[in-house]
């Protein structure tokens, strides 16, 4: 069983246009894809896409929360809500031809103190029994300073491992907590160690660390050694396959794989996400025919 908690969840929605985005001008998408999302839930969905029992912990209010939760129960996860008050916010992707997507990202809507513990509360419960946890995002609004720090330390009080993948401040909160797995992406590795970043800096006392570098590949780094893999294809749809690297990692080594073929695994599923609209969405037969191809280097 593996964990996933998303102190942020979004309703995510690609816009796909036959032109390219004009500043100022109208556009008519051919095609929209609308998905439960943020990064903790595009991890969980990736998962579950694999084959991984997955439960989902967010905090969900009103007709968004409604329908966020429904999505994720009609792909086969289970989830633990957290009724607030605040709607979850509404990010959308713009894929015009020729371009790299353009984003907007609302913020996320501020938690109630009350909120907040039951978020924390949710977290300890949820983590019985399970394998891993992990903790995607930032924390809301209305969180307390060393929010990240304390979700991890409610998962490992549960017995499960935590793997982290977060920024600025909270990537700072949850290293100090000595999470098992921290997974960023390399603009997240240059805030926290400057340009240059080396993995292995990342790596916490007795845990890993991984670094993706988008179209170059990943980077990992055990007690041992730094493997490195790079996607066999890169596809048009490149938002939440960082999401899915580490739904992918946890996937294989819930199932009891080993560090080369967990990375294997991701890399794999990550080029396999980026084929398909839809952040999070992938094909579990090509992502593991993809993983098939994925050379893994020391």
């Amino acid at each position: 069983m593996i964990v996933c908690i998303a102190p942020t969840p979004a309703v995510d929605r690609l816009h796909v246009l036959d032109g390219p985005v004009v500043v100022g001008a109208i556009h008519r998408p051919r095609a929209v894809v609308a998905v439960a999302g943020g990064k903790g839930l595009n991890a969980a969905r990736g998962a579950a896409h694999l084959g991984a029992r997955v439960r989902a912990v967010a905090p969900l209010g009103g007709a968004n929360g409604d329908w966020i939760e429904a999505r994720l129960q009609a792909a086969g996860l289970e989830v633990r809500r957290v009724d607030t008050a605040g709607e979850p916010r509404i990010c959308v992707s713009v894929a015009g031809e020729g371009q790299e997507l353009t984003e907007f990202y609302e913020g996320a809507p501020p938690l109630a103190p009350g909120e907040w513990d039951a978020l924390e509360r949710a977290v300890g419960e949820a983590a019985r029994g399970a394998s891993w946890v992990t903790l995607s995002g930032s924390v809301p609004p209305g969180a307390p300073a060393d929010g990240m720090a304390r979700l991890i330390a409610a998962a490992r009080r549960a017995g499960a491992k935590v793997a982290l993948d977060a920024r600025d401040d909270d990537l700072r909160a949850g290293i100090a907590a000595a999470p098992d797995l921290v997974k960023i992406n390399e603009h997240e590795a240059r805030g926290l160690l400057g340009d240059g970043a080396d993995v292995r800096a990342l790596r916490p006392a007795g845990g890993v660390a991984c670094i993706t570098r988008g179209a170059a590949g990943l980077e990992l780094a055990t007690e041992d050694a730094v493997l490195t893999a790079a996607p066999p294809v890169r596809g048009p749809y490149p938002v939440g396959c960082g999401d899915v690297t580490l739904g992918a990692l946890v996937t294989a080594l819930d199932a009891g794989a080993g560090w080369r073929e967990a990375l294997a695994l991701a890399a794999g599923a990550a080029a396999a996400a980026a084929e398909v609209p839809g952040a999070g969405e992938l094909d579990a037969a090509r992502a593991r025919e993809l993983a098939a191809l994925v050379e893994i280097r020391a």
